[in-house]
Protein backbone atom coordinates (compact mmCIF):
# COMPACT_ATOMS: atom_id res chain seq x y z
CA UNK A 1 0.00 0.00 0.00
CA UNK A 2 1.70 3.30 -0.76
CA UNK A 3 1.73 5.88 1.10
CA UNK A 4 -1.25 7.76 1.55
CA UNK A 5 -2.67 6.42 -1.42
CA UNK A 6 -4.47 3.83 0.73
CA UNK A 7 -7.37 3.27 -2.29
CA UNK A 8 -7.04 3.51 -5.87
CA UNK A 9 -10.00 2.35 -7.66
CA UNK A 10 -10.93 3.06 -11.11
CA UNK A 11 -14.32 1.38 -10.89
CA UNK A 12 -17.07 4.64 -9.99
CA UNK A 13 -19.55 2.57 -8.19
CA UNK A 14 -17.03 1.27 -6.08
CA UNK A 15 -15.76 4.74 -5.15
CA UNK A 16 -19.10 5.95 -4.14
CA UNK A 17 -19.42 3.20 -2.48
CA UNK A 18 -16.43 3.76 -0.37
CA UNK A 19 -17.26 7.17 0.41
CA UNK A 20 -21.31 5.53 1.43
CA UNK A 21 -19.48 3.53 3.17
CA UNK A 22 -17.66 5.94 5.01
CA UNK A 23 -20.32 8.64 5.68
CA UNK A 24 -21.78 5.75 7.81
CA UNK A 25 -20.59 6.60 10.88
CA UNK A 26 -22.51 4.45 13.03
CA UNK A 27 -21.76 1.50 10.85
CA UNK A 28 -17.58 2.52 10.61
CA UNK A 29 -16.99 4.38 13.91
CA UNK A 30 -14.93 6.99 12.17
CA UNK A 31 -15.50 10.49 12.32
CA UNK A 32 -14.99 12.99 8.60
CA UNK A 33 -13.29 16.02 8.49
CA UNK A 34 -15.04 17.13 5.34
CA UNK A 35 -18.44 16.51 3.26
CA UNK A 36 -17.74 14.91 0.22
CA UNK A 37 -19.66 17.18 -2.49
CA UNK A 38 -21.77 14.54 -4.20
CA UNK A 39 -22.88 17.06 -6.56
CA UNK A 40 -19.94 17.78 -8.17
CA UNK A 41 -17.88 14.97 -7.89
CA UNK A 42 -19.96 11.72 -7.89
CA UNK A 43 -18.70 10.40 -11.29
CA UNK A 44 -14.91 11.54 -10.66
CA UNK A 45 -13.15 8.44 -9.60
CA UNK A 46 -10.20 10.78 -9.02
CA UNK A 47 -11.84 13.09 -6.54
CA UNK A 48 -13.13 10.06 -4.85
CA UNK A 49 -10.09 8.70 -4.11
CA UNK A 50 -8.41 12.00 -3.13
CA UNK A 51 -11.30 12.76 -0.61
CA UNK A 52 -10.94 8.35 0.74
CA UNK A 53 -7.08 8.70 1.87
CA UNK A 54 -7.29 12.51 2.95
CA UNK A 55 -10.06 11.57 5.11
CA UNK A 56 -8.67 8.18 6.18
CA UNK A 57 -5.11 9.57 6.79
CA UNK A 58 -6.49 12.18 9.40
CA UNK A 59 -8.47 10.11 11.05
CA UNK A 60 -6.11 7.49 11.49
CA UNK A 61 -2.92 9.64 11.73
CA UNK A 62 -1.55 7.64 9.12
CA UNK A 63 -1.21 4.49 10.82
CA UNK A 64 -0.52 2.48 7.97
CA UNK A 65 -1.78 -0.94 10.05
CA UNK A 66 -5.23 0.57 11.13
CA UNK A 67 -5.89 2.13 7.49
CA UNK A 68 -5.11 -1.27 5.84
CA UNK A 69 -7.27 -3.21 8.00
CA UNK A 70 -10.19 -0.61 7.44
CA UNK A 71 -9.97 -0.92 3.53
CA UNK A 72 -10.15 -3.93 3.80
CA UNK A 73 -13.49 -4.53 5.72
CA UNK A 74 -14.64 -2.12 3.56
CA UNK A 75 -13.40 -3.41 0.04
CA UNK A 76 -15.34 -7.01 1.73
CA UNK A 77 -18.15 -5.07 2.62
CA UNK A 78 -18.05 -3.47 -0.77
CA UNK A 79 -17.61 -6.98 -3.13
CA UNK A 80 -20.58 -7.99 -1.18
CA UNK A 81 -22.67 -5.39 -1.68
CA UNK A 82 -22.07 -4.14 -5.13
CA UNK A 83 -23.82 -6.77 -7.55
CA UNK A 84 -22.16 -7.34 -10.58
CA UNK A 85 -23.64 -6.08 -13.89
CA UNK A 86 -24.83 -9.27 -15.49
CA UNK A 87 -27.65 -9.58 -12.76
CA UNK A 88 -29.04 -6.50 -14.34
CA UNK A 89 -29.06 -7.79 -17.46
CA UNK A 90 -32.92 -8.68 -17.68
CA UNK A 91 -33.76 -5.02 -16.94
CA UNK A 92 -31.01 -3.88 -19.35
CA UNK A 93 -31.82 -5.85 -22.20
CA UNK A 94 -35.45 -5.13 -22.04
CA UNK A 95 -37.03 -1.00 -22.36
CA UNK A 96 -40.21 -1.88 -21.45
CA UNK A 97 -39.30 -3.97 -17.93
CA UNK A 98 -36.35 -1.64 -17.28
CA UNK A 99 -39.37 1.85 -17.58
CA UNK A 100 -41.41 -0.41 -15.73
CA UNK A 101 -39.26 -1.19 -12.43
CA UNK A 102 -38.01 2.82 -12.77
CA UNK A 103 -41.46 3.88 -12.71
CA UNK A 104 -41.83 1.44 -9.67
CA UNK A 105 -38.29 2.74 -7.33
CA UNK A 106 -37.79 5.84 -9.05
CA UNK A 107 -40.10 7.75 -10.93
CA UNK A 108 -40.92 11.50 -10.89
CA UNK A 109 -39.62 12.62 -7.42
CA UNK A 110 -36.25 11.40 -8.82
CA UNK A 111 -36.25 13.29 -11.89
CA UNK A 112 -37.86 16.89 -10.46
CA UNK A 113 -36.23 19.80 -12.74
CA UNK A 114 -34.04 17.16 -14.35
CA UNK A 115 -34.15 15.98 -18.59
CA UNK A 116 -36.28 12.76 -18.68
CA UNK A 117 -34.28 10.24 -19.25
CA UNK A 118 -34.17 7.60 -22.06
CA UNK A 119 -33.51 4.11 -21.41
CA UNK A 120 -29.74 3.93 -20.95
CA UNK A 121 -30.29 6.81 -18.15
CA UNK A 122 -33.23 5.07 -16.28
CA UNK A 123 -31.00 1.32 -16.11
CA UNK A 124 -28.19 3.76 -14.42
CA UNK A 125 -30.43 5.18 -12.24
CA UNK A 126 -31.87 1.41 -11.10
CA UNK A 127 -28.43 0.10 -10.86
CA UNK A 128 -27.41 2.96 -8.79
CA UNK A 129 -30.61 2.88 -6.90
CA UNK A 130 -29.70 -1.01 -6.07
CA UNK A 131 -25.93 0.07 -5.14
CA UNK A 132 -27.54 2.98 -2.33
CA UNK A 133 -29.41 0.32 -0.65
CA UNK A 134 -28.01 -0.02 3.05
CA UNK A 135 -28.47 -3.78 2.30
CA UNK A 136 -26.31 -7.00 2.16
CA UNK A 137 -25.75 -8.45 -1.15
CA UNK A 138 -28.38 -11.49 -0.62
CA UNK A 139 -30.95 -9.52 0.14
CA UNK A 140 -30.33 -7.03 -3.18
CA UNK A 141 -30.69 -10.15 -5.37
CA UNK A 142 -33.81 -11.32 -3.02
CA UNK A 143 -35.02 -7.72 -3.72
CA UNK A 144 -34.18 -8.37 -7.73
CA UNK A 145 -36.41 -11.63 -7.54
CA UNK A 146 -39.19 -10.11 -6.23
CA UNK A 147 -39.04 -7.23 -8.74
CA UNK A 148 -38.70 -10.13 -11.68
CA UNK A 149 -41.98 -11.88 -10.02
CA UNK A 150 -44.13 -8.81 -9.77
CA UNK A 151 -43.22 -8.15 -13.58
CA UNK A 152 -44.42 -11.56 -14.49
CA UNK A 153 -47.66 -12.27 -12.36
CA UNK A 154 -48.77 -8.13 -13.07
CA UNK A 155 -46.55 -6.47 -16.35
CA UNK A 156 -45.97 -9.22 -18.11
CA UNK A 157 -49.03 -8.86 -20.41
CA UNK A 158 -48.49 -8.75 -25.09
CA UNK A 159 -47.19 -5.19 -25.24
CA UNK A 160 -50.38 -3.33 -27.51
CA UNK A 161 -48.31 -1.00 -29.68
CA UNK A 162 -45.62 -3.43 -30.73
CA UNK A 163 -46.18 -3.34 -34.41
CA UNK A 164 -47.22 0.41 -34.79
CA UNK A 165 -45.04 2.57 -36.59
CA UNK A 166 -43.59 6.00 -35.70
CA UNK A 167 -46.58 7.95 -37.16
CA UNK A 168 -48.53 5.80 -35.44
CA UNK A 169 -47.54 5.91 -32.40
CA UNK A 170 -47.02 9.74 -32.41
CA UNK A 171 -50.39 10.48 -33.05
CA UNK A 172 -51.71 7.60 -30.11
CA UNK A 173 -49.24 9.88 -28.15
CA UNK A 174 -50.96 13.24 -28.96
CA UNK A 175 -54.44 11.55 -28.46
CA UNK A 176 -53.54 9.64 -25.29
CA UNK A 177 -52.33 13.12 -23.73
CA UNK A 178 -56.00 14.54 -24.53
CA UNK A 179 -57.57 11.21 -22.51
CA UNK A 180 -55.34 11.31 -19.56
CA UNK A 181 -53.04 14.65 -19.01
CA UNK A 182 -51.46 12.95 -16.12
CA UNK A 183 -49.58 11.10 -18.82
CA UNK A 184 -47.27 13.71 -19.26
CA UNK A 185 -46.51 14.12 -15.68
CA UNK A 186 -45.30 10.51 -15.41
CA UNK A 187 -43.56 10.68 -18.59
CA UNK A 188 -42.07 12.89 -21.33
CA UNK A 189 -40.22 11.27 -23.59
CA UNK A 190 -38.19 13.33 -26.48
CA UNK A 191 -37.07 10.86 -29.48
CA UNK A 192 -40.21 8.70 -31.33
CA UNK A 193 -38.45 5.37 -30.24
CA UNK A 194 -38.88 6.23 -26.35
CA UNK A 195 -42.13 7.94 -26.58
CA UNK A 196 -43.49 4.00 -28.35
CA UNK A 197 -42.13 2.63 -24.68
CA UNK A 198 -43.50 5.50 -22.86
CA UNK A 199 -46.69 5.00 -24.49
CA UNK A 200 -46.17 1.04 -23.41
CA UNK A 201 -45.33 2.03 -20.15
CA UNK A 202 -48.72 4.50 -19.25
CA UNK A 203 -50.23 0.96 -20.05
CA UNK A 204 -48.46 -0.99 -17.70
CA UNK A 205 -47.83 1.50 -14.87
CA UNK A 206 -51.03 4.25 -14.88
CA UNK A 207 -53.72 1.75 -16.01
CA UNK A 208 -53.54 -0.25 -13.38
CA UNK A 209 -56.56 -2.65 -13.58
CA UNK A 210 -57.47 -4.58 -16.39
CA UNK A 211 -60.61 -2.28 -16.88
CA UNK A 212 -58.47 0.68 -17.44
CA UNK A 213 -56.52 -1.05 -19.83
CA UNK A 214 -59.16 -2.60 -21.76
CA UNK A 215 -61.37 0.85 -22.05
CA UNK A 216 -57.87 2.91 -23.46
CA UNK A 217 -56.94 0.50 -25.65
CA UNK A 218 -60.71 0.59 -27.01
CA UNK A 219 -60.87 4.62 -27.13
CA UNK A 220 -57.31 4.75 -29.24
CA UNK A 221 -58.18 2.45 -31.34
CA UNK A 222 -61.57 3.91 -32.25
CA UNK A 223 -59.87 7.27 -32.42
CA UNK A 224 -56.81 5.48 -34.74
CA UNK A 225 -59.44 3.69 -36.80
CA UNK A 226 -61.35 7.56 -37.82
CA UNK A 227 -57.25 9.03 -38.12
CA UNK A 228 -57.05 6.63 -41.01
CA UNK A 229 -59.95 6.94 -42.67
CA UNK A 230 -59.52 10.93 -42.69
CA UNK A 231 -56.05 10.19 -43.88
CA UNK A 232 -56.97 8.09 -46.51
CA UNK A 233 -59.76 10.50 -47.63
CA UNK A 234 -57.20 13.15 -47.97
CA UNK A 235 -55.13 11.01 -50.52
CA UNK A 236 -56.44 10.67 -54.04
CA UNK A 237 -60.08 10.88 -52.61
CA UNK A 238 -63.19 13.65 -51.41
CA UNK A 239 -65.97 13.08 -49.72
CA UNK A 240 -69.39 13.50 -51.02
CA UNK A 241 -73.00 13.31 -49.67
CA UNK A 242 -76.04 12.30 -51.40
CA UNK A 243 -79.53 10.73 -50.66
CA UNK A 244 -80.59 7.29 -50.79
CA UNK A 245 -84.16 6.11 -49.81
CA UNK A 246 -84.49 3.74 -46.95
CA UNK A 247 -84.80 1.19 -48.94
CA UNK A 248 -82.03 1.23 -51.22
CA UNK A 249 -80.12 1.52 -48.02
CA UNK A 250 -81.06 -0.97 -46.99
CA UNK A 251 -80.14 -3.03 -50.17
CA UNK A 252 -76.50 -1.23 -49.55
CA UNK A 253 -76.17 -2.11 -46.21
CA UNK A 254 -77.29 -6.00 -46.90
CA UNK A 255 -74.85 -5.64 -50.04
CA UNK A 256 -71.42 -4.31 -47.98
CA UNK A 257 -72.36 -6.92 -45.31
CA UNK A 258 -72.23 -10.03 -47.91
CA UNK A 259 -69.43 -8.31 -49.72
CA UNK A 260 -67.30 -7.88 -46.40
CA UNK A 261 -65.98 -4.77 -47.12
CA UNK A 262 -66.14 -1.04 -46.19
CA UNK A 263 -68.26 1.03 -47.18
CA UNK A 264 -66.43 3.71 -48.77
CA UNK A 265 -64.48 0.49 -50.94
CA UNK A 266 -67.77 -1.03 -51.82
CA UNK A 267 -69.24 2.18 -53.33
CA UNK A 268 -65.99 2.73 -55.15
CA UNK A 269 -65.92 -1.15 -56.41
CA UNK A 270 -69.34 -0.51 -57.52
CA UNK A 271 -69.35 2.47 -59.64
CA UNK A 272 -65.93 0.85 -60.96
CA UNK A 273 -67.94 -2.13 -61.96
CA UNK A 274 -71.05 -0.32 -63.39
CA UNK A 275 -68.56 2.07 -65.37
CA UNK A 276 -66.99 -0.89 -66.79
CA UNK A 277 -69.99 -2.83 -67.66
CA UNK A 278 -71.41 0.53 -69.54
CA UNK A 279 -68.31 1.10 -71.78
CA UNK A 280 -67.95 -2.97 -72.45
CA UNK A 281 -71.67 -2.51 -73.60
CA UNK A 282 -70.63 0.45 -75.99
CA UNK A 283 -68.26 -1.99 -77.88
CA UNK A 284 -70.57 -4.55 -78.82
Amino acid sequence: MDRDNYVSEKDVRKCQFYVRYMERKARTEISLLHEFEWQDNSGNVEEMCYWINKELSQYFRKDAKDIEGFVTRMAAACNDEILPLVKFDWIKNDSRICLWLWHQKISYSYRRGDVFPEHRGRFEALVEYFDYLNESGNRKRELLDKFRGDWQRKGNTSDPFVSESAEVINYLWRYSIKLHDNITRNFSPISDEDRKICLTGFYDCILDTPEKKELFLRKIKSALSSHKHREKAGKGNINKNFLLSMNNNEKLNEMIMLAGIKRDDFMNRLIADEYERRNTGKLK
